[in-house]
């Protein structure tokens, strides 16, 4: 098995990839098929730049679960939805799904903040509003 060179991303590139994600969010009110798909490729591209095979669905799925085990589920339900999506057989619904999924994983590769921490800060945000 071949040993993989996986690297953080510097913060340029982080700031490029965050400014993309926001681009591809605000298409998806116009056009959530697109933004999709939009979503697939920067996510694909996100991989490729920290070092994962881009080539095979599986195999990056296969990769992605060795260091983000927590969002390797959204990864193939996002992609899932994509490949429905390309056929024109995805609802709304669905595609919002799909972008949700998508972020979980872009938001885990980015390496921003560690998905436990944000979700404690998410709750600790709710009991303050309530």
């Amino acid at each position: 098995m071949e040993h993989l060179e996986i690297r953080p991303l510097a913060p340029p590139e982080r700031d490029r990839f965050t400014e993309a994600w926001r681009s591809i969010q605000a298409q998806f009110v116009d056009d959530p098929a697109k933004a999709i798909a939009g979503a697939d490729r920067l996510v694909t591209e996100v991989m490729r730049v920290r070092g994962y095979p881009v080539t095979d669905f599986e195999q990056r799925a296969a990769d992605i679960s060795v260091d983000h085990p927590q969002v390797v589920q959204h990864y193939r339900a996002a992609f899932a939805i994509a490949r429905r999506s390309h056929a024109g057989e995805a609802s709304t619904e669905e595609l919002r799904q799909a972008m949700v999924h998508y972020r979980a994983l872009f938001e885990d590769l980015l390496e921003t903040a560690p998905v436990e921490e944000k979700e404690l800060n998410d709750d600790r945000a709710a009991y303050r509003a309530a």
